[in-house]
């Protein structure tokens, strides 16, 4: 899939999305979901590869580690507070990337994490 077919399906997606907003208020919710959602999912993804297996697929019988629900976390950025629902694995293993255990600020991409800033 080439980028410009990227950028016609989020302008397609944009569009419709952008037809219930009706004030800065809609716009600022949208944002929190679109967040939301985005950060869910690429968590989820990072416990798929985890586990090497797919949510309720049949390889992860039997393997000893599995999903064990969800953790709700709190996130600040520069749109506001965020509640997720970050996944959980039953051998507490499981170390996501792109939000952190204890990381609480959600940061521009490029931006040091608190934990990697420098201290002078």
């Amino acid at each position: 899939m080439g980028k410009q077919m990227d950028q016609d399906k989020l302008k397609a997606l944009a569009a419709e999305l952008a037809k219930d907003i009706k004030s800065e208020k809609d716009l600022g919710t949208l944002t929190q979901q679109l967040i939301k959602l985005t950060v869910e999912t690429a968590l989820n993804a990072e416990m798929d590869a985890h586990l090497g297996y797919e949510k309720h697929a049949p390889q992860g019988r039997g393997t000893g580690n599995n999903r064990n629900g969800y953790s709700t976390k709190r996130l600040k950025g520069q749109h506001g507070e965020v509640t997720i629902q970050a996944p959980r694995d039953r051998n507490s293993s499981f170390e996501p990337q792109f939000v952190r255990k204890g990381q609480s600020r959600l940061t521009q991409m490029g931006e040091p994490q608190n934990s990697e800033k420098i201290v002078r």
